[in-house]
């Protein structure tokens, strides 16, 4: 089930809940307000569990959809409280604020891509359209060409000759790298590390999962979840696999007695030494479930200021790259063009 289907479910609930309507009786409102029949049915599954006996954090489970690992256990910790309602309101705001923060960073990235795919647009469309034009002229006339021309030209003739295989084989060498880093974990592993380890992208790709990590282990063990359960669940729900692993060893490390602070500096590049601090004051002074949330809230800013100035300092870059790439090739058809209109005036 998608994130987004997963935020009503639990915000519908929520409402219903602290109206005083029973879990069976919500359950069967969200199933007439779903639109979708598959998820409907999915809903219908979990409504004839709950009302056999089963909690719902176990109908959620025997469903088979893939629902968020921490919504999951503050489900189950409210049925043990008798708080559902207030751990599902929680749950909910902290997927939605997630799913926020992807939209934004996923916002900031179309401009860039819209200009870098215009500029290649344009180019292509000068080098194989309007250049093949001016060929004949520049072949009959004894003229010495300018360098940008003749890097246009025999950019022109690659095209013609090998634009085909080679469009062919980048698509096929696109598509085989994309099918090794779904299947084998080995390749998806040092790619996901390189991208962690690269000056700026890294950075932002840091911030944005241990944001997400920090603000669920804090939620979770405030709500009673034990330290090593909680990691086993950031292990399982982590879509990096340097994540997921460093998780699953700080699980088997604080089982043994370990703290996490020392179990996380044994991962430099993947936990920054602000957050590693933060917890180790955390764990000393008892307060971690507080210290989580705050290092979570810490980075969300962060990004927040970075996708402010991202759009602000790119704008002008892209321009720039974009008059430099078309401007270049403007030029490397109109010089010749001078060049033969003195030639023709001599």
């Amino acid at each position: 089930m998608n994130k987004k289907s997963q935020i009503q479910f639990t915000h519908r609930c929520a409402v219903l809940l602290e109206a005083g309507i029973s879990l069976s009786e919500t359950l069967f409102i969200i199933i007439r307000m779903e639109k979708s029949p598959k998820i409907a049915k999915i809903f219908s599954f979990i409504k004839d569990n709950v009302e056999k006996g089963v909690s719902l954090s176990k109908s959620i489970s025997l469903s088979g959809a893939i629902f968020n690992s921490p919504l999951i256990s503050m489900i189950a910790y409210g049925e043990s409280s008798g708080i559902l309602a207030l751990s599902l309101r929680k749950a909910g705001e902290d997927m939605k604020n997630n799913d926020e923060m992807k939209k934004k960073m996923a916002g900031a990235l179309v401009y860039p891509s819209f200009i870098s795919l215009a500029t290649i647009g344009m180019t292509l469309f000068l080098v194989m359209y309007i250049f093949p034009k001016i060929i004949p002229l520049l072949s009959s006339m004894d003229v010495d060409l300018p360098f940008l021309t003749r890097i246009l030209k025999e950019l022109y003739e690659y095209l013609l000759d090998y634009g085909m295989w080679t469009f062919f084989f980048l698509v096929v060498l696109f598509s085989l790298l994309c099918f090794l880093y779904k299947k084998k974990n080995i390749i998806r592993f040092k790619a996901q590390i390189t991208i962690l380890t690269l000056p700026i992208i890294g950075e932002i790709f840091k911030k944005y999962f241990l944001s997400h990590s920090f603000h669920s282990a804090g939620t979770l063990l405030e709500y009673g979840q034990s330290l090593p359960s909680i990691l086993g669940q950031l292990s399982l729900s982590s879509t990096f696999e340097p994540y997921k692993k460093a998780w699953n060893i700080c699980k088997s490390e604080v089982m043994k007695g370990v703290s996490l602070s020392q179990c996380m500096n044994s991962f430099q590049t993947l936990f920054p030494s602000m957050s590693i601090d933060m917890i180790s004051i955390g764990e000393r002074t008892g307060n971690l479930s507080s210290m989580f949330s705050h290092i979570g809230s810490i980075y969300d800013e962060e990004l927040e200021i970075f996708i402010k100035a991202f759009g602000v300092v790119i704008e002008p870059l892209l321009m720039i790259c974009m008059g430099l790439v078309v401007g270049s090739v403007a030029l490397s058809i109109i010089l010749p063009i001078y060049a033969i209109t003195n030639h023709l005036g001599q």
